[in-house]
């Protein structure tokens, strides 16, 4: 009679996961309508942040240069 105790048990829980674990992690390599959803969800939100991170430095530098001609002006007015 097969008892499972000690290393019965091991070897029954292995050998289920085998059976049924296996096949379950190569499922996931298919991808399902929600996985490519998520992935177009995320690289539309990395887009995002990336455009915008570019909108923020061209602003940057708009209002860099636009301070240097404010003070070139400043100093072109001043008497000598």
């Amino acid at each position: 009679m097969f008892s499972l105790t000690g290393s019965g048990l091991r070897r029954a829980a292995l050998g289920a996961f085998l059976v049924l674990g296996v096949p379950m992690l190569a499922a996931c390599d298919n991808e399902g309508p929600a996985e490519r959803a998520g992935e177009s969800i995320d690289n539309s939100v990395s887009n995002a942040a990336k455009q915008t991170g570019e909108a923020m430095e061209n602003i940057g530098n708009a209002i860099q240069d636009k301070s240097q001609e404010v003070r070139r002006d400043m100093n072109d007015d001043k008497p000598n």
